[in-house]
């Protein structure tokens, strides 16, 4: 008997899902430090040779998808990589051409994410592995099944009671970031529910299991006297109220994939159940329904109700923002077609080809499939696609085969369990959280092992054929896995709070030199800690360029730049350390860091610049018209760039997007700046956009009025007002101002007729109606 593996198999149970899903650094690497010593623990208890290893099915198609990952990190020469995968050439192109040596790339463009995604599905895999060994044996089996029930049960009662008593709070104390929507120990309640439909249908299966036996010729008295008075009645009940309790909590959570997902996940157990059982069982499932529109009902359905509303518009129209996004994947899926962008690098390719009028970050594609094909490509994909299809396949094949209850139930439990999986993960990524991912390997585990375990035997207690003690080999490789976990995590972990350390410092020209000196210590045990990590690099280079360490500020960017070629703020830096020779290479990497880069917004200023400083004008105002139209809140800051750099009228005017909100603010601008001119032409000009206005706004109408006013030039005043009505004729200070017009002018009944417009529009306003004493 394993005992200590096993007890640490079921601890990594339990952590995974109460440590907020292990989405961080810290919690994801615990769960794959705690399987690779699993893994390692349970080779030395079975060390002797009549402890053999089981053969597990799927393992030819998941170690050639382990192996791809980890060949992706391998450097190689770039003509090979551009024969190979010319979008990752691509990506690494302006660095090489700036470099004198050609050093190897990896067929990835960024190694540390791809290094932190190949551990974690390694660790997936082992625990597979290690699930379908330990499982092996009918009562490890039965007791792992009734531990995952329990800590379902346990965490959806949790988030029902979070949810109602501390709805933006996770375990009552830790805030959840901003716009976030936490259930239970899950900030996101899109990830809660696709880990309650993996483990919901075991819960599902127990309670069919433990269902009291009667035969239809008893009496629906005499089957509720058997029902009440069978020993395993409560356990019965109990388990029914919790597959109520789990699924009200998937209502609740108001996750629209996951409660598509879970509704047909039970429905799909309840058809190969009906298949697989003489007889159909239609009141227990029928009871469960009830349960959940029951309590329901009680919680209100108005929430789920607005929640699926919100998909369509009043005519029709979908408004979901996932499908945007979707679309936006079909270059970048081209351009890395074969063999992806490289394992977990979603976030860094899609930049480059967002079309979104933000720079908002999606670090993930919100759909399973199609980020699996950017970033493994087609082999990435069909080595996973094989893996699941092996599974599926098997257990197909054993709930054909086997008799026993118990074991058909778990059957049909793990083919409901992912299937709703599969399903929630079209429009979510379920499988890159922590938490989730191990449950499904951990649920394919179930899968094969209810599949072949015994639970009567004489001389195996599995069906599943044995191998070689040599194979044992190979699961010694957890060893080296954990080591490299542990210092690849915990050196994340800790660099990241050297970086903040050294963060706090605001950098600029008047810092010491001995300062500057000790935050190059600080940085320097940062990159040591997490070498492949570009940003401390390009900190470095910062620093070195406050010390005018040029030279050596400039092979800093280059080394951030190798380690995340996409990232545009490394190849602007680069491009402004290059000598003045080198000024065509140098405008190439400007572009290429504008088009690659995270955060848009801000880069749009600094190649703008770039241009300036050149003498390109043209080009300048291309890029920050370009860059406007996209991103229309950063309007707000060209005044005082256009203020700088001493822009004439004609370039300003070409330069800004046809927004009212943007001529004005620059109209705003030039006032303060006593351009009382310009101010008028920009803030007058801001109305010839209204036509492409969303929303007309009064304040478009009431800053030109009141500049008017200021200056004395009365009657355009005036005349903007009766514009104003034009356009907005419900809006009454309009008229108030109207009315004050014609009273100074002396004209009592045109003064009159305005306030008394005014105040059909608002008739409670007793400012308006003293007005109209006044004048009577």
């Amino acid at each position: 008997m394993q005992h200590i593996s096993y007890k640490f198999f079921v601890a990594i149970l339990f952590f995974a899902p109460l440590a907020f899903g292990s989405v961080e650094t810290w919690s994801i690497g615990i769960v794959e430090g705690l399987v690779f010593l699993t893994t390692f623990v349970y080779c030395f208890e079975t060390r002797h040779k009549s402890d053999a290893l089981l053969k597990v099915p799927g393992l030819l198609p998941l170690f050639l998808l382990l192996a791809f990952m980890w060949l992706q990190l391998m450097p190689l020469p770039p003509s090979m990589v551009n024969f190979i995968a010319p979008g990752i050439y691509q990506a690494y192109a302006p660095i090489l051409a700036v470099q004198d040596n050609n050093q190897w790339i990896p067929l990835t463009v960024n190694q540390k994410s791809t290094l932190l995604e190949a551990l974690r599905i390694t660790s997936y895999a082992f625990f597979y592995i290690l699930t379908v060994q330990l499982l092996s044996r009918r009562e490890l089996l039965t007791k792992t099944v009734k531990i995952v029930a329990g800590l379902a049960t346990a965490i959806a009662f949790l988030a029902i009671l979070q949810k109602f008593t501390s709805p933006d709070t996770i375990y009552w104390f830790r805030p959840a970031p901003e716009n976030a929507s936490p259930v239970g120990p899950w900030v996101n309640r899109n990830h809660y529910a696709g880990f309650m439909e993996l483990v919901f249908p075991l819960v599902l299966a127990l309670s069919f299991y433990y269902k009291p036996k009667f035969t239809d010729k008893q009496s629906f008295r005499s089957k509720a006297v058997s029902i009440l008075s069978s020993p395993a009645s409560n356990i019965y009940f109990f388990l029914g109220f919790s597959v109520v309790l789990i699924l009200t909590s998937i209502f609740i959570g108001l996750s629209r994939g996951g409660i598509i997902a879970a509704t047909l996940a039970l429905f799909f157990f309840l058809i190969l159940f009906t298949k697989k059982s003489e007889k159909t069982g239609s009141i227990f499932p029928l009871i469960i329904v009830g349960g959940i529109l029951l309590t329901m009902t009680w919680f209100g359905w108005d929430p789920i109700l607005e929640r699926f509303n919100a998909t369509t518009t009043g005519d029709g129209s979908i408004t979901e923002g996932r499908l945007p996004l979707w679309v936006n994947l079909a270059p970048l899926i081209k351009d890395f077609l074969f063999t992806g962008s490289g394992w977990g690098t979603f976030i860094h390719t899609f930049p480059q080809y967002s079309n979104f009028p933000t720079s908002d970050v999606f670090d993930h594609a919100h759909n399973d499939y199609l980020e699996l094909i950017t970033d493994g490509g087609l082999i990435g994909f069909l080595l996973a696609a094989c893996f699941v299809i092996t599974i599926f396949q098997n257990g197909i094949r054993k709930l054909s085969l086997r008799r026993e209850p118990y074991s058909t139930l778990l059957i049909i439990a793990g083919l409901s369990g992912i299937f709703a999986i599969l399903i929630h993960s079209i429009t979510d990524f379920n499988m890159h959280n922590g938490a989730n991912g191990l449950y499904f390997f951990f649920l394919c585990g179930v899968l094969v092992s209810a599949g072949n375990t015994r639970l009567h035997f004489r001389k195996r207690p599995t069906l599943l054929k044995e191998v070689s003690s040599v194979w044992k080999l190979g699961y010694l490789a957890a060893l080296p896995l954990l080591i490299m976990t542990i210092t690849t995590q915990g050196g994340i972990f800790k660099a990241q709070q050297y970086h903040s350390k050294a963060s706090q410092i605001y950098l600029n020209p008047q810092l010491s030199t001995q300062l500057l000196q000790e935050q190059l210590v600080t940085i320097d045990k940062a990159i040591q800690l997490d070498p492949l990590e570009g940003l401390y690099s390009s900190y470095k280079g910062n620093l070195l360029s406050y010390l005018e360490q040029n030279k050596e500020a400039l092979d800093n960017y280059i080394l951030a730049s190798r380690k995340d070629p996409l990232e545009g703020a490394y190849l602007q830096r680069i491009a402004l350390l290059l000598p003045p020779e080198k000024k065509e290479q140098a405008s190439l990497l400007m572009a290429e860091g504008y088009k690659k880069g995270l955060n848009k917004e801000q880069l749009v200023f600094v190649l703008a610049e770039w241009y300036l400083q050149q003498g390109d004008r043209e080009e300048a105002l291309t890029v920050l018209k370009q860059g406007t139209e996209q991103f229309p809140n950063i309007a707000k800051r060209i005044p005082a760039f256009f203020q700088f750099y001493k822009f004439r009228r004609e370039e300003m005017s070409a330069a800004l997007p046809p927004k009212a909100s943007a001529w004005i603010a620059l109209g705003e601008y030039l006032e303060k700046s006593g351009q009382l001119t310009n101010s008028a032409y920009f803030r007058s000009h801001a109305l010839d956009f209204l036509e492409q206005e969303e929303t007309i706004q009064p304040g478009y109408f009431m800053q030109l009025f009141y500049f008017y006013t200021k200056q004395k030039r009365t009657d355009e005043a005036v005349n903007t007002l009766y514009l104003g009505i034009k356009w907005l004729p419900d809006y009454a200070p309009f008229h108030i101002h109207l009315g004050d017009y014609y009273k100074k002018q002396d004209i009592p009944y045109r003064a009159k007729e305005e306030y008394e417009q005014a105040l059909i529009l608002e008739p409670g306003n007793e400012t308006i109606k003293k007005r109209l004493e006044s004048i009577k």
